[in-house]
């Protein structure tokens, strides 16, 4: 069975395509109205995939890994629906202990990646709440990320890995 393609996301960029096609000189039969289209819309279209990529710095190689990721997954899995499993005393005794530690640390100057990294999970792990669960699940990425970050600043660029 064949699944439906949702495009209407890409609106915006085949509006660029067609404002480019159309605004832009061809002289038809030749080779160098072609060249010249094709380049045109090259720049216009890496301009607008440049305006919809994040800012933050290292996270659209980010996106492209997790989505390699997902992508893996559901190969493997399939679409995957589970039960939270969250929310109940232990974890939120435990995010607290968990939070008490980074503190602490924070404190005595001693903060590390795996600490923020577990409260933030923690936290999550501890919040029965549908719509504060996925907040909470959205920090954990961003804290993911910017650890991500962390080490790719300490590699030099040939350790780093390449995009897919």
């Amino acid at each position: 069975m064949t699944t439906q393609l949702d495009l209407k996301p890409l609106a915006p960029l085949a509006r660029t395509i067609a404002e480019t096609i159309r605004d832009t000189p061809v002289r038809l039969g030749s080779p160098e109205g072609a060249a010249d289209l094709a380049a045109t819309l090259t720049v216009k279209v890496a301009a607008y995939v440049g305006s919809e990529l994040p800012d933050t710095p290292g996270l659209a190689q980010h996106m492209v890994e997790v989505d390699a990721e997902r992508q893996r997954q559901l190969a493997k899995f399939g679409d995957q629906h589970h039960p939270d499993g969250t929310g109940d005393r232990r974890w939120r005794d435990a995010a607290n202990y968990v939070r008490g530690e980074v503190d602490d640390d924070a404190r005595f100057g001693r903060t590390t990646w795996n600490g923020v990294l577990r409260e933030e999970v923690f936290e999550a792990l501890a919040e029965s709440d549908p719509a504060k669960l996925r907040a909470e699940l959205i920090q954990v990425a961003a804290v993911c990320a910017a650890w991500i970050h962390d080490i790719d600043s300490r590699q030099p660029a040939s350790a780093q890995p390449a995009a897919r």
